[in-house]
């Protein structure tokens, strides 16, 4: 029924939203919960949903330790340090979930330690995890794999810093959520992402057009034409200058992609075989993405 009245109302059904007061909230037979924008559904409509469902409240229940965390971000917290750091986990899913519950549950099954997860929109969310022991680091990469093909939705997932004072929390993670948003857009697609991924992105954020046209600028312009070298140059970059690892990733030979370096350094005269050239170059093919969107 659930996925019927999803189909129906399409994104005017939430299970989950920043702005409850602006949904009708109900109970299926199976204790899910969910909402129906009140502008959404008619006064016919109204009769009978509530005679198919019970009528559920405004504000979905929290568990204690969920109750907890959601004080401690509104800037309700304790006095005293934590006993361990923590640090936010922040999530965007491309699609709202049709069960909530299920993915708290694989969440938990994934982190060695208890882990808890609050839901702030239907498709945004933070995962408030406790530092784990060295031997027992999560491998991350693994993380968005296990979840996007238990749900079928595709998620982002950005590692905030490690901190140990409740106070620092709820500007630390309004914070990590404002910068993370502004430049998901551009961000390449990868498995996880953290701070310094953020970086190069955040800075031209930050710039005029004129600068970002004077940094593209750096790589002639007759270059950006050859798609096959500017996308092997970036992506040798992003491998940290590794030409084992980026023509793996870039499926060709070692060999092939060594010609196209030379090529480029022979093209333009930088050689990004050296830090501060490569780290320019870099800044300099992004600027150009973000200039053409």
């Amino acid at each position: 029924m659930l996925t019927k009245l999803q189909a129906y109302y399409g994104e005017h059904l939430t299970i989950s939203t920043d702005r409850p007061q602006h949904y009708y909230w109900f109970v299926d037979q199976d204790g899910k919960r969910f909402g129906i924008a009140k502008s959404r559904v008619s006064s016919d409509e109204l009769s009978l949903l509530n005679s198919l469902f019970t009528q559920g409240s405004a504000e979905s229940p929290l568990s204690p330790r969920q109750l907890f965390w959601k004080n401690v971000l509104s800037g309700d917290h304790p006095e005293a340090e934590t006993e361990s750091s923590f640090r936010f986990i922040h999530f965007f899913l491309k699609n709202p979930l049709s069960d909530q519950e299920a993915f708290m549950e694989a969440v938990s099954g994934i982190f060695p330690l208890e882990v808890t997860v609050l839901f702030i929109t239907s498709q945004y969310g933070v995962l408030i995890e406790p530092k784990p022991d060295e031997r027992e680091e999560l491998p991350y990469d693994q993380v968005k794999p296990v979840l996007t093909g238990d749900f079928y939705t595709d998620l982002d997932l950005f590692l905030g810093m490690w901190i140990r004072d409740y106070k620092e929390a709820p500007d630390q993670y309004h914070l990590e959520r404002e910068l993370f948003s502004s430049v998901r857009p551009f961000l390449p697609a990868q498995e996880v992402y953290s701070r310094e991924d953020l970086v190069p992105y955040l800075l031209l954020t930050q710039l005029g057009k004129s600068a970002l046209y004077f940094i593209s600028q750096l790589i002639p312009e007759e270059l950006y034409g050859d798609r096959d070298l500017i996308q092997s140059i970036k992506v040798y970059l992003e491998c940290n200058m590794n030409l084992s690892m980026a023509a793996k990733k870039l499926y060709i030979h070692r060999n092939s992609l060594q010609y196209r370096v030379d090529k480029f350094i022979e093209k333009t005269g930088i050689d990004v075989k050296q830090f501060k050239p490569a780290m320019a170059v870099y800044q300099a093919l992004i600027s150009r993405e973000g200039t053409s969107r």
